[in-house]
């Protein structure tokens, strides 16, 4: 029962928003309220399992090997997104919009955490759904034409997702003779032996989960999804929403199956999300957009690190799990909540930096703040960060020789990346900031005002919180990383270890300077992803416009006019001459004859295929 009380408890508290007395206590502590018993159920466990044979098609609810660490960092950074919308200015604005920004929050919420304990397919694909589909009025939350032409982008991105994702259950559940997730797995773990329906699953799950995950070629909704946003909603979109499509790959694919030629793939496909995204996000002005692409880029690494663990050769398993990707998985768990903990504390912080005025100090203190949680992205010696790049050169030292040494010798190169991107984003944060704090700081109008910036206490301790999470991840880790690990860590490799850590930091801080130097005031110009965009929706409208002019179109709904399609067919020349020629031919005996030994000899066969 636990477990449907933890996802019930946000839309019971949905349900207070259509009585008059109560629905200002579920749009404002109700925020943050909500998702605390999941808070609970992930640091005190969960019992025993929950199995619902009426919900669904026999909803089974439990933690499973990863759903405790994906609840912990969910109610989280809920709760700290809930806090800081109850005190921002963007969910205070009185009426309607207060309202309408609480429902889509908790019903979203609701979702998120019941992908986080759903083991079955059924009731996974359920609450992966919900929270895809509620998200949309987050994003579009402001109502301006920049927000629903973001809410549009994800809106068809998610519905081509969720279509893809129901074909791979539906085809996984029919494989494995069960729903859940464990039996799907297993029976998925010989899809190597070519073109089969185990590797159209594959193909399916991939881009289905990939577009939530934000994989390269398919990440187009999250550079104007998260600007959009409101700053709770950005938040929680990049912390944990994204890692959902994680979840999806980690919970279906057969991990340590020595799936060689699919793990590799996702490797190569990682490893091109996270240098393409940090070129494009470097050049960005927005500080929300570059954060995005930050996002994709991490994502990149953490599609990297499912490559390698279904590469990795189970051929030395214990306890489930090769010996040697046990510390790569656990290692992605890590860098599930680094990574939420770090990206919900610097959206955060950009929403408290454009809250209000603030003095110098104050700005300097949360911009140190910033690049606090920046260098943990990107690997700093004795943070979180550090554990996570030494767990995926773990992974990739399992790989065949050429390869190992190639990914080991690229993935500090990514750290450069990130380093790049963070110190582009601290710096267009200052800029943005410069204007409030351009005066001395010894005029007294130049101090912070809760009042007048309608700023709430809740804004700093949401956002300080998890900077402070952030920065101490390390006992956090402890649910999901093995001693073994630990042992393995950075602070154990002495000076080599420190300069492997800080060598590339250095590099993109030089690199972010000259940049800096010599292109000081270059306007930002269209990237990539927004000439690809801004063609892909060209050609539609003049697909849509063909086809509103085509006779087949029935110019009331715009759908197929069946009456002028088949006029048209049986009108046609082919259809008065060719049926008439076919049955002259049938009606010559040696015709029929050489038709009938021929649908015999597809029987037999057909016979022999299927009792093999």
């Amino acid at each position: 029962m636990i477990w449907l009380i933890v996802i019930g408890f946000p839309l019971l508290i949905c349900c207070l928003l259509g009585h008059v007395r109560t629905r200002n206590l579920a749009a404002g502590p109700g925020l943050w309220l909500s998702p605390l018993p999941a808070l609970g159920l992930a640091l005190v466990g969960g019992g025993a399992p929950g199995v619902f044979p009426a919900l669904f098609l026999e909803t089974t609810l439990h933690f499973g090997p990863y759903g405790r660490v994906f609840l912990l960092l969910a109610a989280v950074l809920w709760t700290a997104a809930g806090l800081f919308a109850w005190s921002s200015a963007q969910s205070d604005s009185g009426g309607r919009d207060r309202f309408r920004f609480a429902f889509f929050f908790l019903v979203t919420l609701s979702g998120n955490l019941g992908v986080c304990v759903a083991q079955d397919l059924a009731s996974f694909y359920v609450f992966f759904a919900m929270m895809s589909f509620a998200a949309y009025g987050l994003i579009v939350h402001d109502q301006t034409p920049k927000a629903f032409h973001a809410g549009k982008i994800y809106l068809i991105m998610t519905v081509v997702g969720e279509v893809l994702l129901a074909a791979a259950f539906f085809y996984a559940g029919i494989i494995a003779d069960s729903l859940l997730f464990a039996d799907a797995a297993q029976a998925l773990a010989g899809a190597e032996a070519g073109w089969n329906r185990n590797a159209l699953i594959f193909s399916l799950a991939l881009v289905g989960f990939g577009i939530k995950a934000g994989v390269v070629g398919l990440h187009f909704w999250l550079p104007l999804a998260h600007p959009a946003a409101p700053t709770a909603a950005s938040a929680v979109l990049s912390g944990v929403m994204i890692k959902i499509g994680l979840l999806g790959w980690l919970q279906l694919f057969p991990l340590t199956a020595g799936l060689t030629i699919w793990g590799m793939g996702m490797a190569w496909l990682g490893l091109a999300g996270a240098v393409y995204a940090a070129a494009a996000g470097f050049a960005r002005h927005d500080p929300k957009t570059i954060l995005a692409y930050s996002s994709v880029s991490q994502m990149g690494l953490m599609t990297m690190g499912v490559g390698f663990a279904m590469a990795a050769d189970g051929s030395g398993a214990w306890g489930g799990l090769a010996l040697g990707a046990d510390p790569l998985l656990s290692g992605l768990l890590v860098f599930v909540l680094v990574h939420g903990l770090a990206k919900a504390a610097l959206f955060l912080g950009v929403g408290l930096a454009k809250a209000a005025r603030w003095s110098r100090f104050q700005a300097r203190l949360i911009l140190v703040g910033l690049a606090a949680a920046g260098l943990v992205l990107a690997g700093a010696p004795f943070t979180g960060g550090a554990l996570v790049k030494q767990a995926l050169k773990s992974g990739a030292g399992q790989l065949s020789p050429i390869w190992s040494d190639f990914f080991i010798a690229v993935l500090p190169l990514t750290a450069v990346g990130t380093t790049l991107l963070m110190a582009m984003f601290l710096w267009r944060v200052w800029r943005s900031m410069s204007v409030d704090v351009g005066r001395p700081e010894t005029h007294p109008e130049t101090a912070y005002d809760f009042e007048s910036a309608k700023t709430g206490l809740g804004m700093v301790l949401a956002s300080g919180g998890l900077l402070i999470l952030v920065i101490g991840v390390d006992p956090l880790a402890f649910l999901a990383l093995p001693e073994s690990l630990l042992r393995m860590g950075l602070a154990s490799e002495g000076w080599k270890g420190l300069w492997d850590g800080l060598w590339p930091i250095a590099l993109g801080l030089v690199a972010t300077g000259l940049f800096l130097r010599f292109n000081l005031d270059s306007a930002e110009t269209k990237g990539l992803d927004d000439l690809v965009l801004a063609a892909m929706e060209r050609n539609a409208s003049r697909l849509r416009s063909w086809w509103w002019r085509s006779p087949y179109c029935d110019p009331a709904y715009g759908t197929i006019d069946l009456v002028a399609w088949s006029d048209r067919i049986l009108q046609s020349r082919w259809m008065q001459t060719v049926p008439d020629r076919i049955e002259r031919r049938l009606l010559y005996w040696h015709t029929v004859g050489v038709l009938f030994v021929g649908f015999v000899l597809v029987f037999l066969a057909v016979t022999w295929w299927s009792g093999r």
